[in-house]
């Protein structure tokens, strides 16, 4: 936080809005210091029939506004893009929408958590709680933004789930998402990630999202109730798509546009690519690192390796992934492998992976790899000490409460990052190695197959799992285990391009390194 007092530009774009003038005056009013608040508003309106939207007097001096015709409006990507011009060098940014109401000492709430944050580039943002005008608040609750599939457009779509007040988390946790209606942080965000004026409103928020991530921003969820929202239909609000006739065709421009910088597009009309390397992603963070963050693979529509607009898989597949889940699940909470060091078996202990610590960073450096995802990470009892360095580390698990707890423990560690998925069925999105370790000994052929296909489907360069010198297969049930021989019937992998021999109780045991290019 800056020493002195900070003052908060609070940036705000309004469509023909009635709550408008209540929205500026609650903001000043529940503001802890509203002498270091400003306001700058884009008043879109049609003079003589929206008189209502006229700013009060009392803190008309700190507001600063432009104003266009109704009909010259272009949407709220665009209406953003000219508050952002109203900017004079306040520290910080507070954007948010015309229909809003806020906590007692906002100001002071939002400065206070962006303080506790892990980062030294973080945002706040979240849906904020529902109200209804004029003062009807609801309940306090915390919510948790999360994408919850692919429109029928093929543009990501958010939702939330919330949290009570009372188990609120001690500090801000990172999230991948944001909301485009609240959302704090650092003035440099404006010269950083400047609003894109060229998109119309479907995908504003994933765009913005993935845009602060790339150029090096850490988005977080606040973990106190800041303002308060009106998503209600009420009767005379006007929205831009209700007055112009040609929205459609700017949204399909800006459908184009969001396709294009998310990758799910190689090119576009010129029209919908203006200015994309003003308003592009950043190059602190590439945007693979992002879809291995959100669990998001925008390319494939996958959401956490489940395909995000309709699973397609036979009912089949659905009862033996259940049937996976549950049986890991179990092996879990019992502790089947019997150790008392970690639940992943006696091969996870730090004295029996002694040699692949030491090994291993030299292969990644071979390889010349800075992300790596763990296809079955467990309870990540040993892989950790090797791991810190790396730009990009990314655990996989079919087991929830393992991930949960994964997330814990490294959550000091912001190369790290954790999700839930079954190898078998879900995609891992593409990192340098894919690193799959007493994982698929475990699994039937037929499962076993579905999970090297789905390790070549994610455009990863490498592979490095654990084979077993012995020229066949033996046939189990999942959940047993095998000395699987990935070179040997039925998986036909090529010979390894390197060979670890990594167990000190085993010598037939080995890591071995493909490039998954060639893997059939």
């Amino acid at each position: 936080m800056q020493a002195s007092q900070p003052r908060i530009f609070v940036n705000i774009a309004s469509y023909r809005d009635s709550e408008l003038p209540r929205t500026i005056e609650d903001l000043f009013e529940k503001a802890k210091h509203p002498e270091r608040v400003f306001a700058g508003v884009c008043l879109q309106h049609v003079p003589g029939e929206d008189d209502d939207i006229a700013l009060g007097k009392a803190w008309l001096d700190q507001c600063r506004t432009v104003e266009f015709h109704a009909k010259d409006a272009l949407g709220v990507c665009w209406a953003r893009h000219q508050t952002q011009k109203l900017w004079r060098g306040e520290e910080y940014i507070f954007q948010i929408d015309s229909h809003m109401r806020f906590k007692p000492d906002w100001d002071a709430l939002l400065l206070e958590m962006l303080d506790e944050c892990d980062s030294p580039r973080p945002v706040l943002s979240t849906y904020p709680v529902p109200y209804e005008p004029p003062e009807k608040l609801s309940p306090d609750a915390l919510p948790v933004i999360y994408m919850k599939f692919f429109d029928k457009a093929d543009i990501p779509a958010m939702d939330s789930t919330t949290i009570k007040p009372e188990d609120a988390p001690g500090k801000p946790e990172p999230s991948a998402f944001c909301a485009a209606g609240m959302l704090f942080g650092d003035s440099r965000i404006i010269e950083d990630v400047p609003y894109d004026p060229h998109l119309y409103f479907t995908g504003e928020e994933i765009i913005l999202a993935v845009r602060l991530w790339t150029h090096g921003w850490d988005i977080f969820t606040p973990n106190r109730v800041v303002a308060y929202h009106d998503y209600t239909r009420r009767e005379g609000r006007r929205r831009h798509w209700d007055d112009m006739t040609d929205w459609v065709k700017l949204s399909d421009i800006s459908r184009t546009r969001v396709h294009y910088l998310l990758g799910m597009e190689k090119d576009g009309a010129p029209e919908a690519l203006k200015d994309i390397d003003r308003y592009g992603l950043g190059d602190k963070r590439a945007l693979s690192e992002y879809e291995a963050f959100s669990g998001v693979d925008f390319k494939r529509r996958l959401i956490k390796g489940k395909p995000g607009r309709v699973d397609d898989l036979p009912p089949d597949h659905k009862e033996r992934r259940n049937m996976r889940k549950g049986m890991f699940v179990t092996i879990k909470q019992t502790n089947a492998w019997g150790c008392d060091e970690t639940v992943s078996g006696a091969g996870s202990t730090l004295a029996e992976t002694r040699i692949i610590r030491e090994r291993l960073p030299e292969i990644l450096a071979v390889l010349d790899a800075k992300t790596l995802a763990d296809a079955g990470c467990g309870d990540v009892n040993w892989i950790g000490q090797i791991t810190a360095n790396l730009r990009r580390y990314h655990g996989f698990d079919i087991v929830e409460e393992l991930v949960d707890e994964a997330k814990v423990k490294f959550a000091d560690r912001r190369n790290h990052s954790f999700s839930h998925l079954d190898i078998v069925t879900g995609v891992l999105g593409e990192f340098d190695v894919i690193f799959c370790r007493d994982c698929l000994t475990h699994l039937d052929h037929g499962e076993t197959l579905m999970a090297l296909k789905r390790f070549k489907e994610s455009g990863s360069r490498h592979l490095v799992s654990t084979t077993y010198v012995t020229g066949s297969n033996a046939k189990i049930k999942t959940g047993g285990w095998f000395p699987i021989d990935l070179s040997a019937p039925p998986f036909g992998l090529p010979k390894p391009r390197l060979i670890l021999n990594e167990s000190l109780s085993n010598p037939a045991k080995t890591l071995g390194v493909w490039s998954l290019a060639e893997i059939p």
